[in-house]
C-alpha cells in the first residue's frame, strides 16, 4: 500500500493511478481529469480510459470525470455532497498524465480492467483542467489546498487566458490531429460519474 500523504487537506492533487493510492484515503469525492485521448490508446476516449480507471482506484469515493468545462460542475457536486453530509466533503483531484497505457489496461482477456506498471508524466492538459477544478473549488469557499492542489491551481489562474492555445501546442496534442484536440476541449459542463461512492466502476 501506497503510503498516505496530504491527510490534513480538505482538497488533494496527484498523478496517475498511484498518486491516487497516496491521497484518496479518506475522501469523499476523487475527480479523475483527463483532457486528451493518446493515441496509442487504441481509440479509447478519455472518459473510457477514466471508467477502466475508476475500477482501480480506492474503494469509497464517488469518483467522476473532469476536464477544462465542467470545474464548475464539479465544485457544485462538491458543496452538493457537503449539503448532504452535514460536514466537509474531502476531494482528491487526480490527474491522469501521459503514459503508453496512463498505468491502466481497459481490459484483460477476462473483461477486467489491469494495472499496468508505468508512472504517468506530467501533462500540460491535465495539470491546467486539474488546476482549474481547484480554482473552482476556491471560489465556492473551499480552499483548504494541499501545496500540491494550490501549485495546479496557480498554474491555471496563472495562464487561463492562454490555456487553449498551449493544450492545443503541448506534447499531448503533437500526436492527434486538430479535429480530436477542438473535440475534446469542445467538451461539454456535464458532470460524468464514473463510479458511485462505495462501488467499483
Amino acid at each position: 500500500m501506497a503510503a498516505r500523504t496530504q491527510e490534513q487537506y480538505q482538497v488533494r492533487f496527484a498523478w496517475g493511478s498511484a498518486g491516487a493510492d497516496r491521497i484518496a484515503h479518506g475522501t469523499h469525492l476523487v475527480v479523475w481529469v483527463d483532457v486528451l485521448p493518446e493515441p496509442s490508446g487504441g481509440g479509447a476516449d478519455p472518459a473510457a480510459r477514466a471508467r477502466a480507471a475508476a475500477a482501480l482506484l480506492p474503494d469509497g469515493p464517488e469518483v467522476v470525470l473532469g476536464h477544462l468545462a465542467n470545474a464548475a460542475a464539479v465544485a457544485e457536486r462538491v458543496t452538493s455532497l457537503q449539503a448532504e453530509r452535514g460536514d466537509r466533503c474531502v476531494v482528491a483531484v487526480v490527474a491522469a498524465g501521459r503514459t503508453t497505457d496512463l498505468g491502466v489496461t481497459v481490459a484483460d482477456a477476462a473483461g477486467e480492467p489491469t494495472d499496468g506498471a508505468e508512472t504517468p508524466e506530467p501533462a500540460v492538459e491535465d495539470l491546467l483542467a486539474a488546476g482549474a477544478v481547484v480554482d473552482a473549488l476556491v471560489t465556492v469557499g473551499i480552499d483548504h489546498t494541499s501545496p500540491e492542489a494550490a501549485t495546479a491551481c496557480a498554474a491555471y489562474t496563472g495562464l487561463r487566458r492562454a490555456v487553449r492555445h498551449l493544450v492545443s501546442a503541448a506534447e499531448g496534442a503533437a500526436d492527434l490531429d486538430r479535429e480530436t484536440v477542438h473535440a475534446a476541449l469542445a467538451a461539454g459542463p456535464e458532470l460524468v460519474v464514473l463510479r458511485e461512492s462505495g462501488t467499483r466502476a
